[in-house]
């Protein structure tokens, strides 16, 4: 007798099983993303193709006759490029020194095993590129940049956010750690965390300028009755820096300490009790318990924290107006002022630059965050 070859068996196809309402897990969970990816695709996606085509575009209102040709990458050539630009193997010789530096760190922690190699092999090819190759070139005998005015706006949303982000991580950790201690009081250290978090950044800006009002402000007249003159701290570069940086501290830190408030509750006690048990010090237990434990609550309160500091335009400009001069100009506001000079698509162009910083760190915290898994 022949042997029948059994047929293979097919399962039903997706329409059949949606038909039937037979679905698998799998294609449950496609469909119920569907209206997300959808709201998605439309509120956030969509803007971004618009600004990134609107950037590859000539359009200024004010010159309405020339319409809106294609010019490619002419206002991205203009903001990162300059004038009769070459390249030195001595420009920034100290900073690409010390990149590199850090590449030998990467590749001796890979030896250690506390680095992975694939790791290593992507940070040492971007050094190569940014540091070999890029720090390298200057605009020439000549010193001009194409937009000098966005190199100083670059400048200025770096320094305003490696100092705010630290900042606020330095005074939100010890107010959460303040917040999470068992008391009868903790209530008004959290009540507390929630006022700055809370109010308005335009008006934290204004109450701020007026703190730091050099002829009638109260923090120079604390300083003169102490026998000390206060500076005019808006009125000149340093000062002012100091004082908006020291405004987006107070305003941001509540906010960097109730992620991390968050993330210490989550926290089992009974770690902390195993270690009191072994004999461990307070101090080991924060730095062997606490802080590992803390690491993914610290990145999001970092990935947002520096997002906000990177896109920061209320406070300074609540303030100084991005000034005095142009020393507050964060990048924000620059494109704001672009804007407001009708050039829309250099405006969407620098807003470009501004959505790429913001993706570039929060590429980097991600990674920081799953290094390990």
């Amino acid at each position: 007798m022949a042997l029948t070859t059994p047929t293979a068996y097919r399962s039903p196809g997706l329409w059949r099983r949606l038909r039937s309402g037979n679905l698998t897990e799998a294609q449950l969970g496609i469909i119920l993303l569907i209206p997300a990816a959808a709201v998605l695709l439309l509120v956030m996606f969509w803007p971004i193709v618009q600004v990134l085509w609107q950037s590859l575009h000539f359009e200024r209102l004010n010159l309405p006759a020339r319409g809106r040709p294609f010019i490619g990458l002419e206002h991205f050539q203009r903001m990162l490029w300059g004038t009769e630009m070459a390249w030195s193997p001595q420009h920034l010789l100290g900073w690409r020194l010390l990149a590199f530096a850090a590449v030998g760190g990467l590749w001796w922690g890979t030896g250690r095993g506390t680095v992975r190699r694939r790791t290593a092999v992507i940070w040492t090819v971007v050094a190569l590129l940014v540091a070999g190759l890029w720090m390298g070139f200057h605009p020439g005998e000549a010193g001009r940049w194409g937009d000098a005015r966005f190199w100083n706006a670059f400048s200025i949303t770096l320094l305003v956010t490696v100092a705010s982000v630290a900042g606020s991580f330095l005074v939100g950790l010890p107010l959460a750690l303040l917040a999470n201690v068992e008391s009868r009081w903790r209530w008004l250290v959290r009540i507390a965390l929630l006022i700055p978090w809370a109010m308005p950044r335009v008006l934290v800006g204004i109450m701020f300028a007026w703190l730091f009002n050099s002829t009638n402000g109260v923090i120079n007249d604390v300083l003169r009755r102490l026998g000390v003159e206060g500076p005019l701290w808006l009125a000149r570069a340093d000062p002012a820096i100091w004082a908006t940086n020291i405004t987006i501290v107070w305003a941001t830190s509540a906010f960097v300490g109730l992620i991390l408030l968050a993330g210490l509750q989550s926290i089992d006690e009974s770690l902390y009790e195993a270690a009191m048990v072994d004999g461990a010090s307070p101090w080991q237990r924060f730095w062997q318990i606490t802080l590992p434990l803390l690491r993914p609550s610290i990145a999001v309160a970092l990935i947002f924290r520096t997002l906000t500091a990177i896109q920061t335009y209320d406070i300074p400009y609540a303030m100084t107006r991005g000034g005095p001069g142009r020393t507050l100009e964060t990048l924000g506001i620059y494109v704001a002022n672009t804007t407001n000079s009708l050039n829309l698509g250099y405006a969407a162009a620098l807003s470009v630059a501004l959505f790429t910083m913001s993706l570039a760190v929060t590429v980097l915290y991600l990674r920081w965050i799953y290094a390990d898994d």
